[in-house]
């Protein structure tokens, strides 16, 4: 027994080194002197999987967890496998076992709602995500503290721009009552850390990443990236989607449209419009700062989950079937913006519908002609991956050139809505915003379908 916990030891030594040669070959040692050792078969299905020997894994990681019911990591570990492998329900099950076992676990939360996210069960994922977010990014004011912090480095580094967004934050929470007077001590904190951070690199990007010192770390702990204030919220029982739009033309002319392009103003409903800006101006899930532009990105695994987007979604699929309806929603996120910039680069979304719209005030926008969104008549290609459509700019560039596309720029407009083809290549057109921080641009974005539902 003493000979193999050694032999595991340095099994689990080779897979940090990335020695998965090595770690096979010590498991499969251990393995023939004692065939049912759940350790050793369940760091060998770990190096399977991530050699890609996927169903070799199956086998080790389900045969680790009929020796070894009560590990939690094991059910994870194997739901993340079936996940993998498109499995959704075997994933969900895994997902479920480690939550009795762990009720506590962010992971396992956060991956039994993407699972149901896979499965079309939207709000149901919600309730996990919240629940992962709690847990992972929980502080004293927010009800909870956090657990697991598995995203450790989100902790560790801090950027001017993401700080000086928090700062401005906070001090709108602080004069409307939503955090206690004592959460002033956690903006000067914040200060001191920037003017440090500032002293450090004077004449960097404001946007990039700096290491925060063990001291650093240990004066924002009580607040920097945490969930520090979630407003209340009930179930939006009203429409949202504003109920003079002219929905039969818009269907029409999305059908006619080559490639489908519509644009529609006074999109949202008043009340909708002033409740999810108020949403975003005043939840502290702004975790994502981007080091391109400095701007921020609120995610919906990660709070971005307001109830009138999800109305605003079933009223989409009853009002603009033709468009909608043979889509479910699989992902939102908003960004947020500084006053002046050149926001998102160049970029494809692999959905099948991109619905994307505009919620500051237009008296905030400087810029009449600017701010607002470039869509080109080309789409990414269908083999490409999600690294190419985000991360390959040149790439899309070239695209463009070699397919002869051309551009279309539709200006900022508040309450504004553009829907089209996700896969079209599009970008932000430069903006210039006024000061101050109930004047910072953001748009909102939600997808719709897989671009195969659209290619046939």
């Amino acid at each position: 027994m003493a000979r193999a916990e050694a032999q595991l030891t340095d099994a689990i030594g080779a897979y940090q080194r990335g020695n998965r040669g090595e770690v096979l070959r010590i498991c499969r040692a251990i393995l023939v002197r004692t065939p049912d050792d759940p350790g050793a078969l369940y760091v060998m299905g770990v190096a399977q999987a991530d050699a890609g020997e996927l169903y070799e894994a199956l086998r080790a990681l389900e045969r680790a967890v009929a020796l070894s019911p009560d590990r939690a990591s094991f059910h994870i570990t194997l739901g993340n496998l079936y996940l993998r492998l498109e499995r959704n329900a075997a994933a969900a099950g895994s997902f479920r076992k480690a939550l009795v076992i762990a009720p506590q676990s962010a992971p396992a939360h956060a991956n039994l709602a993407t699972t149901l996210k896979r499965q079309g069960l939207l709000e149901d994922a919600v309730v996990e995500f919240r629940t992962a977010l709690r847990l992972l990014r929980g502080s004293q004011n927010s009800g909870g503290t956090v657990i697991d912090p598995s995203q450790q480095e989100t902790f560790e580094f801090a950027s001017r721009a993401k700080l000086a967004h928090d700062i401005e934050q906070y001090e709108y929470l602080l004069d409307r009552g939503a955090l206690p007077p004592t959460f002033k001590s956690e903006i000067d904190r914040h200060r001191e850390v920037l003017a440090e951070l500032e002293d450090a690199d004077s004449n960097g990007d404001t946007a990039k990443r700096q290491a925060l010192t063990s001291d650093q770390q240990a004066r924002l702990a009580g607040s920097f990236n945490r969930l520090n204030y979630l407003p209340p919220e009930s179930e939006w029982s009203d429409v949202a989607l504003d109920p003079a739009l002219a929905c039969t033309e818009l269907q029409a002319d999305y059908a006619a449209l080559k490639p489908p392009v519509v644009v529609i103003d006074n999109f949202l409903t008043d009340a909708a419009l002033t409740a999810l800006r108020s949403f975003c101006l005043e939840a502290t899930i702004w975790f994502d700062c981007k080091e391109h532009g400095g701007y921020l990105g609120a995610y919906l695994n990660e709070g971005f989950d307001n109830q009138v987007l999800f109305a605003l979604a079933r009223d989409l699929k009853e009002r603009l079937p033709n468009i909608f309806e043979a889509h479910r929603l699989a992902q939102m996120w908003a960004f947020k913006y500084g006053a002046e910039g050149s926001g998102t680069r160049l970029h494809a979304d692999k959905a099948a519908v991109n619905l994307n719209f505009w919620i500051t005030p237009d008296e905030a926008c400087a810029d009449d002609n600017g701010g607002g969104l470039r869509l080109y008549d080309i789409a990414a290609p269908p083999e490409w991956h999600f690294e190419n459509y985000n991360h390959q700019e040149t790439a899309l560039r070239a695209e463009i050139v070699r397919q002869g596309g051309t551009a279309k720029d539709i200006p900022y407009k508040c309450n504004r809505a553009v829907i089209f083809d996700s896969s079209l290549i599009h970008e932000t057109i430069p903006y210039r915003f006024n000061e101050g921080y109930e004047n910072r641009r953001i748009n909102v974005t939600m997808l719709f379908g897989e671009r195969s539902e659209i290619e046939g």
